[in-house]
């Protein structure tokens, strides 16, 4: 025993480094107004940083301690989707989130006074702009952001956005708009880069608002056909308001944000886009993903959570991210889809996600794009089949499908996936066709008179139990504690069970019950008790020698 922990500390640094960070969430969209006038432009992200300047001119916030062993998800937050119709205000920001640290995604521009209120701007990181027309800015989170512009009672243009490091400007000619206030200038990453301006107001007759330094978008306007622009992307940028021209230009979207984290000294954690200046290492998330605070010197990439076992280095993603290679290597690749969801009334279970393993493949020092499908949902007790489950890929290797979805007595036949779902049961001896897997990735669902089961990856639904998963990657399941456990063998992708029967190996709910999640197993059926099941979200584990 004491063998075996000394030979995972020596592979495993577990460590828990004291953390700078810049965290900025996805800005706010600018505004649409439709006639004779401008929408305002959107708010950038909020800002919070321990290094160089934080927004709002507020004290710099502290460093953050963490624990060692530990994963902390880091969620990006996106730009606000753009107004697209007459008088709306541009949709706020998502937060970014690291740890304790959340920052407010940015408000949206106002719109047109056409719907009462919406000429104001939304609240947020920094506030959106106001519309034309006596409009008031929205307020700003305190330390993030500053507040929107407003505009008076004889504007015909919209006001900007505010940033991190001004407010937004106000608007007080009769057809000139206004800019968006500047972000902040942050030097975590070994450089100087401003992040968080706002976006600029759109104009009819005159000149549109410029974005603030720091990513915000240009305003637009209709006299001269210039259309607004979006925020920057992982700058947490407002975007521009439209100027106002019968429909024809539109709103531009906010920027998404970014969390950059750093420590003093060698890597002692992973996650991110790894580098290093001044003596610190740096991670870079433009996306979601995780941070681990253990790392492997044996790892020869980032992303997902690392484990060392038996020669090998597995890089095991349960939900979205990036893995990126630090050189080229040989890599075996497992790729699991979502679980369809069962049927509900003579509910058919859910088939399991398709499961497909990539041996040998030659990667290098890139990027790789990593998409793991959610399970389906369950549809409750409402009567009809399940949807199918969604589709996981590596970077560009064939796709894998997601889960059918189970029949029903009033939905018929089980839905094709990358195993299919059961067939609906009617009862009396009667029932309905199973759906089929596709080829390599799953088998086909069964027909049952209670609702059938839902196929799995390592053999075909028989009657209403679901199709047993998966054991090929057994060994990958025990290095990982992924799969399902059953007797010291480890499995993937179960197909669901038609009420009341038994779901497959590898996750796969029994009746009325949800697939395992991170197993692609498929949600069992409901005939009466409870809920249809949900289908088990899917995984991606990447493997190398060391």
């Amino acid at each position: 025993m004491t063998g075996t922990l000394l030979g995972i500390f020596n592979q495993n640094q577990a460590v828990a480094p004291t953390l700078d960070y810049l965290v900025v969430a996805g800005g706010g969209a600018g505004g649409f107004d439709q006639g004779g006038g401008g929408g305002a432009g959107g708010g950038a992200g909020g800002l919070r940083s321990t290094v160089t300047a934080t927004g709002g001119g507020g004290t710099l916030e502290s460093s953050l301690s963490l624990s060692a062993n530990t994963n902390y998800t880091v969620t990006i937050g996106a730009g606000g989707a753009a107004a697209t119709d007459n008088s709306q205000r541009g949709s706020t920001g998502s937060d970014s989130i690291f740890s304790t640290i959340t920052s407010n995604g940015g408000g949206g521009g106002g719109g047109n006074i056409g719907i009462s209120g919406n000429q104001n701007g939304l609240s947020g990181g920094s506030g959106g702009g106001a519309g034309t027309y006596s409009g008031t800015g929205g307020s700003a989170q305190s330390n993030q952001g500053y507040k929107g512009g407003d505009t008076n009672a004889t504007t015909t243009a919209a006001a900007g956005g505010g940033g991190a490091g001004a407010a937004g400007a106000d608007c007080t000619d009769a057809n000139n708009a206004s800019n968006g206030g500047n972000g902040v200038a942050v030097s975590i990453s070994g450089s100087s880069v401003t992040y968080a301006g706002g976006g600029g107001g759109g104009s009819y007759y005159g000149t549109p608002g410029t974005g603030g330094t720091g990513g915000g978008g240009n305003g637009g306007a209709a006299s001269n056909n210039t259309n607004p622009t979006a925020g920057g992307t992982n700058l947490g940028g407002g975007g521009g308001g439209n100027g106002a021209g019968n429909g024809v230009y539109t709103a531009a979207a906010g920027g998404s944000g970014v969390v950059i984290l750093r420590y003093s000294g060698s890597q002692k954690a992973s996650g991110g886009t790894v580098t290093s200046s001044g003596g610190y290492t740096i991670h870079t998330f433009t996306e979601s993903g995780n941070f681990l605070t253990t790392f492997s010197p044996l790892a020869k990439a980032s992303g997902g959570v690392i484990t060392i076992s038996g020669g090998y280095a597995y890089h095991t993603f349960t939900g979205s991210g990036t893995f990126t290679p630090s050189q080229s290597l040989s890599a075996d690749i497992l790729v699991v889809a979502g679980g369809g969801g069962g049927g509900a009334y003579g509910g058919a279970g859910g088939g399991a996600g398709g499961l497909l393993g990539f041996n040998s493949q030659s990667l290098t020092s890139q990027n790789y794009s990593v998409t793991v499908g959610a399970g389906a949902p369950s549809r409750g007790n409402t009567n009809g089949n399940g949807s199918n489950g969604n589709d996981s890929q590596f970077g560009s290797l064939t796709l894998v499908k997601g889960g059918g979805g189970g029949g029903s007595n009033g939905g018929g036949n089980g839905l094709t996936g990358g195993s299919g779902g059961g067939g609906g049961g009617v009862g009396g001896g009667t029932s309905y066709a199973g759906g089929s897997g596709t080829s390599g990735q799953g088998n086909g669902g069964a027909s049952g008179s209670a609702g059938g089961g839902g196929g799995g990856a390592g053999a075909a639904a028989t009657a209403g139990n679901g199709g047993i998963g998966s054991s090929s990657y057994s060994s990958w399941g025990s290095a990982t504690n992924t799969g399902q456990n059953v007797s010291g063998t480890y499995y993937y992708a179960g197909g669901g069970a038609g009420y009341p029967y038994n779901g497959g190996s590898g996750g796969g709910g029994g009746g009325s019950t949800d697939g395992t999640a991170n197993t692609g197993g498929g949600g069992g059926g409901w005939n009466g008790s409870g809920n249809a099941g949900a289908g088990g979200s899917g995984i991606v584990i990447i493997r190398y020698a060391v």
